[in-house]
């Protein structure tokens, strides 16, 4: 049975990943989220129902257009992939397992568990919130990687959303006062570093977009687990680039007709890996590097594991 219901819930999440690729797209362009067919960015066919069934549909055309054969973005699939899985972590977390995350667990676990008891309301509460947040979430994770900008639509409704799940927290779980004002100040206090880099480089160092993300994550898993996922982002970062880093560097060396020893490599003259250099992130020390998707996983991270985190790292 449970297996049955996370199949669904992974289902659930493909569909919401599939307007949540639409959301991607559309924002900040003259085109309506919720309003207008879909359509192919290369001939302009508006998609019909065929066209749109989460995954099933890139797998059954092959990832291209049935009209004009163009290619489509592989955005489509992983984003659809990736918020199904999610849905089913969050899921289990909230239902099959005790390793939920609440506010910024600075509660009692047996009291946040006696008051799910009681109030079941809370706890779907809750998960439904939590879900709405991996939804901007992963609209932000995509969209900032790609344009490098954090839209203020997404974090302040994000932002918003862990506030007031915080304040219902305090409520629910009788917190007392310098807890209700921990609570509260965490968020600003997270976000103030990213803030002060921001102004004090001009905006060459930090967006301010990333000291609104700081928001949700200082909200959502409170001072000391938020600052904690501000670290584990930096060297998140700072792993990943250095890996695209050396992938570039080693795909660049190995593109040429002829290897530094003078041997050809037949087998890197292949379209599809033209086609992997060609997609992969080019980046130097002095880019402009998308600091958001750092932040967002790291803050899953915290969310799904906590404490047992720093036994790991």
């Amino acid at each position: 049975m449970t297996t049955l219901i996370l199949i669904i819930i992974f289902l659930l999440g493909t569909i919401i990943g599939s307007f949540l690729n639409v959301v991607i797209f559309r924002l900040n362009t003259n085109l309506s989220i919720s309003r207008g067919r879909s359509k192919c960015f290369s001939c302009n066919r508006e998609l019909e129902p065929k066209d749109l069934v989460p995954l099933f549909s890139f797998l059954m055309f092959k990832g291209r257009c049935r009209t004009c054969k163009s290619k489509i973005s592989w955005q489509y699939p992983l984003v659809e992939i990736g918020t199904g899985i999610m849905f089913v972590l969050i899921t289990y977390a909230y239902f099959f397992s005790n390793t939920i995350f609440i506010g910024n667990n600075i509660f009692n676990k047996g009291l946040v568990l006696q008051a799910f008891t009681q109030l079941a309301y809370i706890k779907y509460l809750f998960y439904i919130m939590d879900l709405a947040l991996l939804s901007i979430l992963m609209c932000i994770f995509v969209y900032d990687f790609r344009h490098k900008i954090i839209p203020d639509k997404l974090v302040y409704s994000g932002a918003a959303l862990m506030f007031i799940k915080a304040l219902i927290s305090i409520f629910i779980f009788k917190a007392d006062t310098s807890t209700v004002v921990w609570m509260l100040l965490s968020g600003p206090i997270v976000a103030l570093p990213f803030a002060l880099f921001w102004v004090v480089s001009g905006g060459r160092w930090m967006g301010l977009g990333d000291a609104k993300l700081a928001l949700i994550v200082g909200w959502g898993l409170g001072l000391g687990y938020g600052y904690t996922a501000l670290m584990y982002s930096f060297w998140i970062g700072a792993i990943a680039i250095i890996g695209l880093m050396l992938m570039r560097e080693m795909l660049d060396a190995f593109s040429t007709h002829n290897n530094a020893f003078g041997m050809k490599i037949k087998f890197l003259h292949n379209k599809k890996l033209e086609y992997f250099r060609n997609k992969l992130p080019s980046y130097k020390l002095r880019s402009e590097i998308p600091f958001g998707p750092f932040m967002i996983v790291a803050f899953y991270m915290i969310y799904f594991l906590g404490r047992n985190l720093l036994w790991w790292i």
